[in-house]
């Protein structure tokens, strides 16, 4: 299993946190005097982590993610209003150097990388058979690129490109080890970020730079071009061995005038990732899955674009009535407060338990949406046109809720006045 180079910094953010959580005890103490002694709670020094992916024979985790740092509230008002920043354990790259790195990538996946306007392209990977092998982030720098994707997936992604080079000029390495990933999320990040390396990053745009004198790739993470969220974003590619110096940096010194920088684990980024309505690889759809079936079919596929491993299998769902699959990765909205977990069934509204139609993936309480419950599901084709009805199994029981795109708003079903099957025939 891997394990984070930041361990250490992470547990100084819990003692910086107690301090505070201490402080503000004391200061409570004096105010309501010394015979009022009432326990304060100052945490412990515990990180809070669950493994993430597995290993290539599947015995171990691939490496442990912090969940949350004991103040979630706070972790997700920073995306929401300043400058979160991530620890992407869970994020690796593999780098690709040679003059012909474009070309092969380009003839490897299903967008656009030779001909692409910006230096960031989202796309899949694909097998022949049409499943995907990997979602990533193409990165074009000067003399090199970036594939950045899932831990879990560097090794088959390396091989894929391997098989393919003959006489190109092209070497592969695998980083995943020497080169980690930080995330800077929130509206002031980009400022922040731009503070630390002496340049603004657009949208669209990477670049190389410094940060406290370690050399840095600097990436946009907007949505259209595989960002994760709904709000501005920076990611962050440095040397492991130096990684801690960079996430230090960006901790101490946020541009002058904005909030201070929180570190934020897993749960507030899941929260503020299902809002945004991105479902990701390996939690929501995995390498069954064929690019129609993950509702993220126009952020990473170009129709126009020459060959690559797959394309058939693309080019025919397309030809189909909207390209639709047996099934897809959807929306839903729960009436009620109950919230489902992953694994929970789906079932037909009419039909009930008797009628399975999909699963949930991933779920949360939105604090955007006035604390509605909210998840993404795979459910069968008969049953993703938004509006149709549903039950889910949630605290116990079968609660009901409707289907909606990724974005996860309310829309009235194609007739109220059908079941949901005859809606969607």
């Amino acid at each position: 299993m891997f394990d984070t180079p930041l361990r250490e910094a992470h547990l100084r953010v819990l003692d910086r946190l107690a301090g505070h959580r201490a402080d503000a005890a004391r200061q409570a103490e004096a105010a309501r005097g010394a015979d009022d002694r009432r326990a304060a709670v100052t945490g412990t020094r515990e990180l809070e982590t669950a493994p993430w992916g597995v290993t290539a024979d599947g015995s171990d985790a691939a490496c442990e993610i912090v969940l949350d740092y004991g103040e979630l509230e706070a972790e997700y008002a920073a995306i929401r209003r300043g400058t979160a920043l991530f620890d992407r354990v869970d994020r690796v790259v593999v780098e690709l150097r040679g003059t012909d790195a474009v070309d092969l990538v380009d003839r490897l996946v299903t967008n656009a990388v030779a001909k692409a306007t910006s230096a960031i392209v989202a796309a899949f990977l694909l097998e022949r058979t049409g499943r995907i092998v990997s979602d990533l982030r193409v990165i074009r720098l000067e003399g090199r690129l970036l594939l950045e994707m899932d831990r879990t997936d560097a090794a088959a992604v390396a091989a894929a490109v391997d098989r393919v080079v003959f006489t190109e000029d092209c070497t592969i390495e695998d980083a995943s080890a020497v080169q980690h990933r930080l995330d800077a999320l929130g509206p002031e990040a980009p400022a922040t970020i731009e503070h630390l390396v002496g340049r603004s990053i657009g949208a669209g745009e990477a670049a190389e730079a410094t940060i406290d004198g370690v050399p840095v790739v600097v990436f946009a993470l907007d949505p259209e071009r595989g960002g994760d969220l709904d709000v501005p974003g920076i990611g962050i590619v440095a040397p492991t061995a130096e990684v801690e110096r960079v996430w230090n940096a960006i901790i101490e010194r946020p541009a002058p005038g904005r909030r201070p920088v929180r570190a934020i684990g897993w749960n507030a980024f899941n929260i503020a990732r299902i809002e945004a309505g991105t479902p990701l690889f390996h939690l929501d759809f995995g390498p069954d899955a064929l690019p129609h079936e993950t509702g993220l079919i126009a952020k990473r596929v170009d129709f126009r674009k020459g060959c690559y491993p797959g394309q058939e299998v693309v080019a025919r769902m397309e030809s189909r009535a909207g390209g639709r699959g047996r099934r897809r990765v959807v929306g839903l909205r729960l009436d009620g407060a109950a919230l489902p977990v992953a694994g929970g069934q789906v079932f037909d509204a009419e039909g009930g338990i008797a009628d399975q139609v999909g699963v949930v993936t991933s779920s949360t309480v939105s604090p955007m949406r006035g604390a509605a419950s909210i998840a993404f599901a795979t459910v069968r084709a008969s049953h993703v046109d938004p509006g149709t009805r549903v039950l889910v199994n949630a605290d116990g029981g079968s609660e009901p809720a409707t289907v909606t795109g990724l974005d996860l708003e309310l829309e009235l079903a194609p007739d109220a006045g059908t079941s949901a099957e005859e809606s969607s025939s």
